[in-house]
């Protein structure tokens, strides 16, 4: 039932979009959980984040989000797609969380180089 429930929203998300419009689906996590990204970086996920999403696989069961080129998977019953007024507020979110990931990334890049320069 849950996966017909999602696939009417799906449907419904892509209605009002006009030829050519990119349509991004947002949805916000219900629970806290610990995600491996598959550029292989653990990121802690809270309740109440948001996240496009990229695909659901496995008859709807489990949904592909994406956190920059990154992406990682959740159980879809631990998500709830963003209805459109609440879209400003999800992509604010996803864009914070984003931002952090970004500076963390940058974070550990720099160390890296800087011991590689220690080492020689």
């Amino acid at each position: 039932m849950k996966s017909i429930l999602t696939l009417l929203l799906l449907i419904a998300a892509t209605l009002p979009a006009s030829a050519g419009e990119k349509v991004v689906l947002y949805v916000t996590l219900l629970e806290n959980a610990v995600a491996e990204l598959s550029d292989g970086a653990k990121w802690q996920m809270d309740k109440g984040d948001c996240f496009p999403v990229v695909s659901y696989k496995e008859s709807h069961t489990k949904v592909i989000l994406q956190l920059a080129s990154a992406t990682f998977i959740v159980p879809a019953e631990k998500t709830r797609v963003v209805t459109e007024h609440e879209l400003p507020k999800a992509v604010a979110n996803y864009r914070a969380n984003l931002n952090t990931y970004i500076n963390g990334v940058a974070e550990r890049w720099r160390s890296a180089a800087e011991s590689g320069k220690a080492q020689e």
